[in-house]
């Protein structure tokens, strides 16, 4: 099992990071949404994610991913890491895969994805299956999810829509996953609203960050747990 993280302070400016100078770290309160806001413009003006490889290998190599039997995963628009091979791998492992799928009314619920079956754009633009199945609750195992931004406290900036607060939320037992390009984690604690779903661990090209909220779900998909 890898060790669980508590992520020593970043410094202020991350490699390749937009720059926060103007931002204080923990906003909070009422001035949390303009605060998100202009961190999603900050970031708005990065280039796409670098090479994935390094970030899939250490997704694929980890002890616990043989293990996970069903998953969610995301269809990558840029400038989101190209995370296609995991599903690709997934299916080799015999895995049930599962992702965001919008009904008519424009709900977003987690979906199995049929083999084999087509893909075409849901709202905003963003590839779903067109044949799917429901996913039971607690029917996943690891939740793997893009984010604007991340912090090393396992909060989650996104798009400002709440669709993956609203699914992670339904998950409470998933192992949730963010991955990201290195200059997407936030030298500053991000805002963290009372409905906004930290993650239990973030991948990226450079490394892998474990927080304690990982350590129950990890030995429960290794078998190690009480």
């Amino acid at each position: 099992m890898p060790p669980i993280l508590v992520p020593p302070p970043l410094p202020r400016q991350s490699p390749g990071g937009p720059r926060l100078g103007g931002l204080k770290a923990g906003a909070a309160g009422a001035y949390a949404p303009a605060m998100k806001t202009a961190l999603r413009n900050a970031y708005r003006s990065l280039p796409p994610a670098p090479d994935a490889t390094p970030l899939l290998r250490r997704i694929l190599s980890s002890d616990w991913w043989p293990a996970v039997f069903s998953l969610a995963l995301f269809r990558p628009v840029p400038p989101e890491p190209d995370i296609r091979a995991v599903q690709e791998d997934a299916r080799r492992l015999g895995f049930r895969v599962a992702f965001p799928v919008a009904s008519a009314s424009g709900a977003y619920a987690f979906r199995f994805a049929e083999p084999g079956a087509p893909w075409r754009n849901g709202p905003f633009g963003i590839p779903q299956p067109a044949e799917s199945s429901p996913v039971p609750r607690d029917g996943l195992r690891a939740i793997l999810l893009p984010g604007v931004a991340f912090d090393a406290c396992g909060t989650r900036l996104g798009r400002g829509k709440g669709i993956y607060d609203r699914l992670l939320a339904r998950f409470p037992s998933a192992l949730k996953i963010g991955v990201c390009a290195e200059n997407r984690i936030a030298p500053v604690p991000l805002p963290r609203g009372k409905h906004d779903q930290p993650v239990d661990a973030v991948f990226t090209e450079r490394r892998a960050l474990f927080f304690p909220s990982a350590e129950a779900k990890l030995s429960r998909l290794l078998g190690t747990g009480a």
